[in-house]
């Protein structure tokens, strides 16, 4: 060991609400080693990355990993649900457009060429 030693502060632990750079979660679970701490926070990001369980695990690096204000995490949900639902609504576009009869007709005559 080189001398380094945990630097978890006790706000750190499952249920805390955190900002991480310039994104927000809430922490899953802690895990400590000798030299180091690592945080799994589930975050709205993740959900819309579609990360597995919506989660990542992170090294708690101080300054970097800070808790969060409710409201600013409430204000994070809401634009990455307003970011889903513009992903969605161009979905359901883009199924429409398949489903046309333009285009539909236009690949019907393509493929009797």
């Amino acid at each position: 060991m080189d001398g380094k030693t945990i630097n978890k502060p006790e706000w750190l632990k499952r249920g805390a609400l955190v900002k991480v750079q310039h994104w927000y979660g809430v922490v899953e679970d802690v895990a400590l080693s000798e030299t180091r701490a690592m945080a799994l926070i589930k975050s709205p990001k993740g959900v819309w990355r579609n990360q597995r369980d919506a989660a990542e695990w992170l090294e708690y690096i101080e300054g970097q990993i800070v808790p969060a204000d409710p409201a600013a995490l409430e204000q994070d949900i809401k634009e990455y649900a307003e970011r889903i639902q513009r992903m969605l609504s161009e979905l359901n576009a883009f199924r429409e457009l398949l489903h046309s009869e333009a285009f539909v007709a236009e690949e019907a005559q393509k493929a009797a060429l």
